[in-house]
């Protein structure tokens, strides 16, 4: 037998594999979490961020009132996760040894973290010694607080980067993080960043610039802002002329443009062939002594091309 005693628990390498786990669980909680769409919540989200950033800092207590929490436990599934259940219980049972002073006896040949979890086992579901964690925090020294230096934007499957027009924009699927002067790298808190776009977002088609702020420190994206397919409009033309089509005419009034194809182009990057009886074509021919030359424009729907037709 074994006495468990806060030395043990405090000893550096117990703590250090203790605070990856724990930061490692939280992570990937995030990410699920982040997953399920418009169901996401955002408030645990910003707990969980909360919650690394603080073991991350040395704070381990801080920790203890989240994963005490019983909807907490309930969200990391902590019935079915076994490896949940093993550093969650480890972590609470610090916090209960701490408060309480209590000490414990395990067997040689079982491991310090998996007593901890089986004798906590009745931790989780009795609520007086879960307000006692909750509301007794461990007093630690804390060192300087690190100073913010730049902050980097990723984002989720669920960030939308292109929109139609009439949308509002939505900062969904986004992950701001800090990075500070000590090495951390930590999840921004929703309340603690800004996302801005421009008052006329949406009303036209365009690349919109989305400002997202923490701080002093700034970082954008683009998103496109597009017609739906049922507003799809045109917005030009253009024609295309054989290989052998020189520009030049022996009769400017009677070009021959039997060959030439002209195109329409739609909002939504759709192109169609125009036929003869669909456009119209002025020609303006202009003389000097030097030279003698057509100016072609082709007309359609409000939209136009020119080109020059030079005599021969």
């Amino acid at each position: 037998m074994m006495t468990v005693s806060r030395e043990i628990l405090m000893h550096p390498d117990f703590m250090t594999n203790l605070a990856d786990e724990l930061c490692t669980m939280l992570e990937a909680i995030i990410d699920a979490e982040f997953d399920k769409g418009d169901d996401t919540d955002f408030d645990f989200i910003d707990e969980c961020a909360d919650a690394i950033n603080a073991i991350r800092s040395g704070d381990e207590s801080q920790i203890l009132p989240l994963i005490s929490r019983k909807d907490f436990l309930k969200k990391v599934g902590i019935k079915t996760e076994r490896k949940f259940k093993v550093w969650i219980a480890a972590a609470a049972a610090i916090a209960f040894l701490f408060t309480a002073g209590t000490q414990i006896e395990v067997e040689e040949n079982v491991s310090i973290v998996q007593a901890l979890s089986g004798i906590v086992s009745d931790f989780f579901t009795n609520t007086k010694q879960i307000e006692e964690v909750t509301t007794q925090p461990i007093t630690t020294t804390t060192e300087k607080e690190a100073s913010l230096i730049n902050i980097t934007v990723e984002t989720t499957p669920d960030f939308k980067t292109e929109y139609y027009v009439g949308e509002k924009f939505s900062n969904k699927g986004l992950k701001v993080f800090g990075e500070y002067d000590n090495g951390e790298r930590r999840l921004v808190r929703i309340d603690d960043y800004t996302v801005e776009v421009s008052d006329t977002f949406g009303t036209e088609p365009k690349y919109e610039t989305v400002k997202i702020t923490v701080g002093d420190f700034t970082q954008t994206l683009e998103v496109r802002v597009i017609e739906s397919l049922e507003t799809k409009k045109l917005t030009s033309i253009y024609a295309i002329f054989p290989d052998d089509f020189d520009f030049t005419a022996n009769d400017l009034n009677n070009i021959d443009l039997s060959e030439m194809q002209v195109y329409a182009v739609y909002s939504n990057g759709d192109e169609m062939e125009l036929t003869a009886d669909e456009y119209t074509l002025d020609i303006e021919i202009e003389k000097n002594l030097i030279k003698e030359e057509a100016f072609v424009t082709i007309s359609y729907e409000g939209c136009s091309c020119s080109f020059m037709v030079f005599k021969e």
